[in-house]
Order: structure tokens, then C-alpha cells, then sequence
């Protein structure tokens, strides 16, 4: 006895249902870690404009954002006006955002598996490598006019 196939039209139905199913569960996740990141927040206060650039910093790959992993799809940039946090575009509902250089505060230490953290004006915290820190670190010095810090070198 022959086992019975499956009708053409169930392969074809799953051909796009799962897709379809994919790309929403995969957008509600990224909804999700938006929102525990803080990153939501974040977009509505510091939303980048379109096709503003800057210059790339080092980001390193252990970057996290409130309680959310970023791990390897972070990414720095350094503008007159601010900081630019890029996420890759894997992850939908994170918008890049421009954080005034007077909105940051960093601090070295503290952390476990980091070299310490920028705090946001908003309350966010991104806790960052050493090559992140110390990119941001120059750039903020940089953009005030002062000499990078004491012990930060390039």
C-alpha cells in the first residue's frame, strides 16, 4: 500500500503562509527587544534624520542596550551634532538615532563583561565594549574641543 500524498495546493499554501508567518513573528520579536531596550523610547526622542552620515566608530561586539543584547549589530557614528546609533537592518522597528553630544554621559567600570557604560539624558543606558568606549570617548572630546581622556588612546 502506497502512503497517500499530500494535495499540490497544501505545498503551495505553505510556500507562502510560512514566509508570511515568519516575517511576523520575527518583527514581533524585534518589537519586543525595541521595547525592552528601551531603543522605542529612545526613537521617539532622538529619531536620526534620513541620509545623515557620519563618521564610523569602532563598536566592537559585546554592546548592550537597557537589557537587550545588541552583540555584533550595533553600530557607532560620530556627527557635529551627536552620536549616531545605527542597528542592522535585520531588525525592523529600530530607526537609527541621533543623540546630542550633551545628552551622553559616559563612565568607565562598572560592569561585568564591559568597560563601562553611556548613559542618555532620557535615562537609556548602552553598556560597551573597550573599542566602543574609547571611540565615543574621543569622538565626545572631539566635538567639545577638549583633549581626549587621560588614559584613552587610539
Amino acid at each position: 500500500m502506497e502512503p497517500s500524498q499530500p494535495p499540490a495546493y497544501l505545498w503551495l499554501i505553505l510556500a507562502v503562509v510560512f514566509p508570511i508567518f515568519f516575517v511576523g513573528m520575527w518583527t514581533f520579536v524585534c518589537l519586543i527587544i525595541s521595547a525592552i531596550s528601551g531603543w522605542s523610547g529612545m526613537a521617539n526622542r532622538y529619531r536620526c534624520p534620513e541620509g545623515l552620515q557620519g563618521h564610523a566608530l569602532a563598536s566592537g561586539w559585546a554592546n548592550m542596550v537597557g537589557a537587550a543584547s545588541y552583540r555584533g549589530v550595533l553600530r557607532f557614528e560620530a556627527t557635529p551634532q551627536g552620536l549616531i546609533a545605527r542597528v542592522s537592518r535585520l531588525f525592523p522597528l529600530h530607526p537609527a538615532l541621533l543623540i546630542p553630544w550633551g545628552a551622553l554621559r559616559l563612565q568607565r567600570g562598572g560592569a561585568i563583561f564591559f568597560a563601562g557604560e553611556m548613559q542618555v539624558a532620557d535615562g537609556s543606558t548602552f553598556r560597551l565594549n573597550n573599542d566602543a568606549l574609547t571611540a565615543i570617548e574621543h569622538a565626545l572630546a572631539a566635538a567639545s574641543g577638549a583633549p581626549a581622556p587621560w588614559g584613552a588612546s587610539r
